[in-house]
């Protein structure tokens, strides 16, 4: 797994295994998975967007609570591998 959120690449496949609250004070929970598109950044805020499929999440560097999650992906979160049948 990624150390930080913004090290995943288009099309990888997170899976949330502790609950939190993003920036919006959305709650992302346990079990629900994304598939992550792009994010942005705002310098001015440190702001974070991210876009999955599923929707999007927001970090901001201001807000200690939700800024670590980010940079502390591992915790929160596991990458989903899809199989690939090298098999003929």
């Amino acid at each position: 797994m990624y150390v930080y959120l913004n090290d995943l690449k288009p099309g990888d496949k997170i899976k949330v295994i502790k609950e939190f609250n993003d920036f919006d004070n959305q709650l992302i929970p346990v079990g629900s998975e994304w598939t992550f598109e792009k994010y942005t950044y705002f310098p001015y805020d440190g702001g974070y967007t991210f876009y999955f499929k599923e929707g999007i999440m927001r970090m901001a560097e201001i807000s200690e609570c939700d800024y670590y999650v980010a940079t502390h992906a591992k915790e929160y979160f596991i990458l989903l591998v899809e199989p690939t049948d090298t098999w003929s």
